[in-house]
């Protein structure tokens, strides 16, 4: 038995025992979801050994693809590429090849037609020698901004786009200006629709944190998210790609959404909306095998959905509560934030470490791979 079979019995086990799913999935660093996922494998499966992974290994085998087969998934990739916001990979064209009755090959195989063909595109390599960084976060949505944009006539406008790193479920939010006034119904509305998560994963976007006057005042956005339980994460200033599941689902907004024409904020809001449903029900994903967002919503059996009226002409008063800053130690032995600097240890020099301000405490705790190197004073304002 591999450990990750061990960590299903475990769960279970401490599920029965009445322990509360966010104390197994802190003891264990796995998500809740993933937790409800094997509860109710354990409960509806009569098989002894239910915490083995199903076998996802195709059950035909097939060294060579009939003539028509091949044609069918060469017409079925153009008319992908026609249709409006659709995604148009191998594992699309499956899925659209068995909506028409037809017998599909493998991902794989349809890959080698593919690039056979010359449709696909080469990935993006990268150098460079990886530092290790905190990744132990679950139940994480990650959140940014697209623009300024332009519409004809030069009326500027931004989009504020959310996305859940575990199952893909997002949304697309157009916006006047990227003021916390403007971003904070987005959120909501997201929340709503969908759920809260743990935490909310943003860049060091000045709207999002709050004012650089106040550099340690508490600005709308994060006011919101920490009055109801949901803890901000900071990447490291210059590097986007932490952001990476958010990134490239921007990179769909833009392909897919952005370059079509508008007339106005109006229409393009209410066009989002389309988007961000088609989005949700068609966009399949490999690493959740090949399942849209929305399918994996509907496994889901505890959301924890905002139901509160918000009045933005009023701050939240935030308690027990912290923000978490992720930043890389250089050289000089800095931690740099929120325009104070604090001299660490040797010991952190090249590594990315957890400054973690506990917000009623007004202290400051800096981390590295679980263990605590520094408490500094850090006073931020409750209300």
């Amino acid at each position: 038995m591999d450990s990750e079979e061990k960590l299903r019995q475990e769960a279970v086990q401490s599920y029965l025992q009445g322990v509360s799913v966010s104390s197994i999935s802190t003891k264990l660093s796995k998500s809740r979801q993933w937790i409800y996922k094997w509860v109710s494998r354990y409960e509806n499966s009569s098989e002894p050994q239910w915490y083995r992974e199903h076998s996802r290994a195709p059950l035909t085998h097939s060294s060579e693809l009939p003539g028509d087969i091949e044609h069918a998934i060469i017409e079925v990739r153009k008319r992908l590429a026609r249709k409006p916001y659709s995604q148009k990979g191998a594992i699309s064209i499956l899925y659209e090849l068995k909506e028409l009755g037809i017998q599909a090959p493998s991902v794989s195989t349809i890959n080698r037609v593919l690039k056979r063909n010359g449709l696909v595109r080469k990935p993006k390599t990268t150098t460079g020698k990886p530092k290790e960084y905190p990744t132990h976060y679950y139940d994480v949505q990650q959140m940014d901004l697209i623009g300024p944009r332009y519409l004809k006539g030069g009326f500027k406008f931004y989009v504020f786009t959310v996305i859940d790193k575990n199952n893909h479920m997002a949304g697309v939010y157009p916006i006047t200006n990227k003021s916390a006034k403007s971003i904070v119904p987005g959120i909501v509305d997201f929340w709503r629709l969908y759920q809260m998560p743990d935490y909310l994963q943003m860049d060091n976007e000045l709207s999002f944190r709050g004012s650089n006057r106040h550099p340690r005042g508490l600005g709308l956005l994060l006011r919101i998210a920490l009055s109801h339980g949901v803890t901000p994460i900071f990447i490291p200033p210059a590097e986007p790609w932490r952001n990476g599941v958010v990134e490239k689902f921007n990179d769909n907004v833009q392909n897919l959404f952005l370059n079509s024409r508008f007339s106005s904020l109006d229409e393009m809001q209410v066009k989002a909306k389309d988007f961000s449903t088609f989005h949700n029900t068609q966009h399949r994903y490999s690493s959740q095998n090949n399942r849209t967002p929305e399918e994996l919503v509907r496994e889901m059996k505890h959301l924890s959905k905002f139901s509160q009226e918000v009045d933005l002409s009023h701050k939240p008063i935030v308690g027990d509560s912290q923000l978490i800053f992720i930043r890389f130690i250089r050289s000089d032995l800095k931690l740099h934030l929120l325009n104070s600097t604090f001299a660490v240890t040797e010991n952190l020099v090249y590594t990315y470490v957890e400054a973690i301000v506990q917000i009623d405490k007004h202290l400051l705790v800096v981390k590295h791979k679980g263990v605590v190197y520094h408490y500094f004073e850090f006073v931020m304002p409750l209300s």
